[in-house]
């Protein structure tokens, strides 16, 4: 089996967004398809999946020419996309999520579900997933809330998986895991096209990669014909910068301190939290999703009720203040979810820069704002961060995952707040913009900024952090000083499944 595309040209408005591009992706293989936040991998793909009709070029299938008048043709024609945000639906099980939209019914019309579950049984024990079907989704970790997608494309018999960032807030471990089952998909002559920024994942499991920048090709070759140091090169047009890693004084004034803080989680064990942070000093947090970070990050922006301790910021008891009240007295909040909690998508791409300072006298004037003011403001980061937008008058919506990511980490990190809290800064972030936020945070942090900073990259804490704790199951590890074990020792602690019983103070 093989699909092509050929000459395939799109347009949005005055804006190219792929150029002539010809690919070709092969039964067996694993096909990396990389490049910046808005180079068009996605958009390509829009095109394969029948998302997206407005286009000049072809699709062909063993090389004969087919078209879709909508994704449900491509699903015929065995082709099924995971996204990188899902589309699946909380309040249902496992199963039924699996079958919605594709239910099979007996002869009477009733659909029998008992059949059904023998069928996708079948399904998990070829590929070796472990699933419980009778599981709601909105009990599932993401790493299994992916599989569930993965798994509604084989109940629909794909034979082409496209996969959109599938590793973005996966674990090292729930990694290796799913690479495992796309080695065994490989090895049923699936074709198998995995959109991501992670060149470590690219040499680690691709047959043949891809790189596009600004619509065009630069390069498509088999993977033992290239190296990772190109890979990189291709993908940003030039050679990386190295980090400019300033050396800093961390002052002795706690920007942050919590102290006996007890929350309400799912973890009945858990002890109270205590954690400072100094300015001049980034705290990485580590840890499997879901072992209470968010939890902790909602209470310190007063999201969330706190059942007793207390929470100081700048020697102020905050702890019982409001959210808006944290976020005026100068905490900044970079979420992990940006469509959710970052911005507001369907508005304009100028009504997102501002948040809280919009009563800034420069933005405003008692309840009107300075349109032009807030614009010439947005275009400054724009030109700043390097975000590809249309025009500042297009919805958020329009805008790459990548360059909301953008948008976000501009707006917060311009403030130049005493605190900052950062949530993933870089997931689903190609290699030439994690370079450059990473610059950004390590600015910010020599100009006395306190910064807490929450990543499932092991390499991000790494490279930012002068000191790092544990999270597991709601208890926080004793803190982790940076030397020559920093790396190992935080790895350990993650992957050792022991509960943490000391704080870091002690």
């Amino acid at each position: 089996m093989k699909i092509s595309l050929r000459d395939i040209t799109i347009d949005y408005d005055n804006l190219r967004a792929i150029d002539d591009l010809s690919l070709e992706f092969h039964e067996g293989e694993i096909h990396a398809l990389v490049g910046e936040n808005g180079a068009g991998k996605s958009s390509l793909m829009s095109v394969l999946y029948g998302l997206n009709l407005n286009y000049s070029g072809k699709i062909l299938f063993n090389d004969k020419e087919i078209f879709w008048s909508s994704p449900k043709d491509a699903i015929q024609h065995g082709i099924g996309m995971v996204h990188q945000h899902f589309m699946l639906i909380d309040e249902l099980s496992v199963l039924e999520n699996i079958i919605l939209g594709y239910e099979l019914d007996d002869a009477l019309g009733f659909i029998n579900f008992a059949k059904i579950q023998t069928e996708i049984k079948a399904l998990l024990k070829l590929y070796d997933i472990n699933m419980n079907l009778s599981e709601l989704v909105t009990n599932l970790s993401v790493a299994q809330k992916q599989m569930v997608e993965i798994i509604k494309l084989l109940y629909r018999n794909a034979k082409v998986l496209i996969l959109d960032e599938p590793t973005a807030v996966l674990t090292p471990n729930e990694t290796e895991i799913f690479f495992k089952t796309l080695r065994n998909f490989r090895l049923e002559k699936k074709i198998i096209i995995l959109i991501t920024h992670k060149i470590d994942e690219v040499m680690s499991i691709s047959d043949h990669v891809s790189i596009l920048r600004n619509g065009k090709l630069i390069n498509s070759s088999k993977l033992k014909q290239t190296t990772k140091k190109k890979i990189e090169e291709q993908i940003v047009g030039k050679k990386l910068p190295k980090l400019n890693v300033r050396r800093v004084i961390i002052e002795e004034q706690k920007i942050l301190e919590v102290n006996s803080l007890r929350l309400s989680t799912r973890f009945s064990h858990s002890q109270p939290i205590d954690l400072f942070i100094k300015q001049g000093e980034i705290l990485g947090i580590a840890g499997v999703s879901g072992n209470g970070q968010n939890e902790l990050i909602e209470s310190i922006l007063g999201v969330r009720k706190v059942l007793s301790g207390s929470i100081e910021y700048l020697q102020e008891d905050i702890t019982h203040k409001s959210t808006r009240y944290r976020r005026i007295k100068g905490i900044s909040f970079i979420p992990q979810d940006r469509r959710k909690d970052g911005l507001a998508i369907k508005s304009k791409v100028w009504e997102n820069v501002i948040t809280i300072n919009l009563s800034d006298q420069k933005f405003s004037i008692g309840p009107f704002v300075k349109k032009k003011s807030i614009k010439n403001y947005a275009n400054q980061l724009i030109n700043e961060y390097s975000i590809k937008v249309d025009n500042l008058n297009s919805s958020v919506l329009t805008m790459s995952g990548g360059n909301m990511q953008k948008l976000v980490v501009a707006r917060e990190l311009s403030n130049n707040f005493p605190l900052i809290i950062i949530e993933n800064p870089t997931w689903g972030i190609d290699v030439g913009s994690i370079a450059f936020i990473h610059q950004k945070i390590l600015d910010i942090k020599a100009k006395g900024a306190a910064i807490l900073l929450v990543s499932n990259e092991l390499d991000e804490i790494e490279v930012l952090a002068d000191s790092a704790v544990v999270m597991y199951e709601g208890n926080i590890s004793k803190r982790i000083t940076k030397d020559i074990k920093f790396r190992e020792n935080i790895a350990s602690k993650m992957l050792s499944g022991v509960h943490f019983t000391e704080n870091i103070n002690g």
